[in-house]
């Protein structure tokens, strides 16, 4: 199992008992209709966008940030693509599933360099400063890449605050079906999804509240044969 470190903190969230809460899974309701990507989270959506062919991409505030830092050599992929940034509060399941069938292909692990921690989610508080721009660079985080039939899907874990530890259960190149559990991490965090440019069709809007196992992308050639 790939980790990023453990804090102190998330030591005393496991004293405290509130990790296992968060890490219960549940009985989620997973649609296996064939052209459908899954939520692999229940968070809110908070941002789409392209990535740019450098492997960038533009936050909400206009920032730039560099997918190469939490994907590496991976990200060339993507280029041309759309990402989709889901935020999860304290109140969401904090344990995410695989968000369709396919094999995961490359692990990048993160430990972060905050000595301040990053917290996401403050950015609606204090709206003029983008917390999740400082967080991909700053804060631990693991990128992973799930190479499906028809295309990779990367999945982009980020801590808040740098103080609770992300986990992935996953083996590489091992066969993975659309809603197993593959990971969780702690406290709330965000999930960054990146898709290449290909026949794709986002059926969520920003500001959507999402279930895990939820359809919100639409494979538009999909071909069953």
């Amino acid at each position: 199992m790939n980790s990023t470190k453990t804090s102190k903190l998330e030591k005393f969230y496991d004293f405290l008992r509130l990790n296992k809460r968060f890490h219960k899974i549940q009985d989620d309701e997973i649609n296996y209709e064939g052209s459908l990507i899954i939520s692999p989270v229940e968070a809110k959506l908070v941002a789409r966008g392209k990535i740019k062919e450098t492997g960038k991409i533009i936050s909400k505030s206009g920032k730039e940030i560099f997918l190469n830092e939490v994907l590496g050599d991976s990200v060339r992929r993507f280029e041309n693509g759309f990402y989709l940034n889901f935020y999860l509060s304290s109140r969401d399941k904090h344990y995410w599933r695989v968000p369709y069938n396919g094999k995961f292909v490359s692990t990048r692990v993160n430990n972060g360099k905050a000595k301040i921690p990053v917290f996401i989610g403050l950015e609606k508080i204090l709206r003029k400063r983008d917390f999740f721009e400082k967080a991909i660079r700053k804060n631990a985080s693991i990128g992973s890449v799930l190479q499906t039939r028809y295309f990779p899907i990367a999945m982009i874990a980020v801590g808040s605050l740098n103080v609770n530890s992300i986990h992935v259960l996953y083996k590489e190149n091992k066969e993975y079906k659309k809603g197993e559990v593959c990971g969780y991490f702690s406290l709330g965090s965000s999930m960054l999804l990146c898709f290449p440019d290909s026949s794709l069709e986002t059926l969520i809007k920003v500001g959507n509240k999402v279930n895990i196992g939820e359809g919100i992308v639409k494979i538009t050639s999909f071909n069953n044969q």
